[in-house]
């Protein structure tokens, strides 16, 4: 019983620090997965309780540095939305 325990908490540390990983892999791939994975990996460290410091780190940078890129992606879409709208205005008039 005790060793299918320590088995237990050993397999969500590993996926909690491989979740980590993927999340940061994943900023220049996918930023949504990178998130998903990520937050779901935060959740397995937090389940394994203070063996798995290293896997909360790499999830936290994953969920941080997707976070980022979603939102810089965003606002490109806004900024140039707007300048192309600005555009058409102009070209409407010549």
């Amino acid at each position: 019983m005790i060793m299918e325990e320590e088995r237990k908490e050993e397999q969500r540390t590993d996926s909690a620090l491989v979740l980590g990983i993927l999340s940061i892999v994943f900023v220049a791939v996918c930023q949504i997965v990178g998130l998903i994975l990520g937050i779901i990996g935060l959740h397995k460290a937090k389940e394994s309780g203070r063996r798995s410091e290293t896997g909360w780190v790499l999830n936290v940078i994953g969920i941080i540095l997707n976070a980022v890129v979603i939102a810089l992606v965003v606002a490109a879409l806004i900024i140039c939305i707007a300048l192309f709208s600005e555009a058409m205005e102009y070209a409407y008039y010549w």
